[in-house]
């Protein structure tokens, strides 16, 4: 039931599009399903929290300013 309530809000954040400022939450979400390793999505949530930058955890990708929460 989690996974499907993670896929179902991940499916809404990339069907809201480009236009819509993503959360460092919403990050975390997309990437909890796509990881090989989810934990690593906590430092990376952790960091986007602090600094409001969130760096994909696996890939090193910069994905710009996320809203904090």
């Amino acid at each position: 039931m989690k996974f499907f309530i993670v896929l179902s809000l991940a499916g809404l954040v990339l069907a809201s599009g480009p236009a819509q400022a993503m959360s460092c939450s919403d990050y975390k979400a997309i990437c909890v399903i796509r990881a090989k390793n989810p934990k690593n999505c906590d430092g990376a949530w952790k960091r986007c929290m602090k600094t409001g930058n969130y760096t994909g955890p696996e890939s090193g990708t910069n994905h710009g300013q996320a809203d904090k929460h």
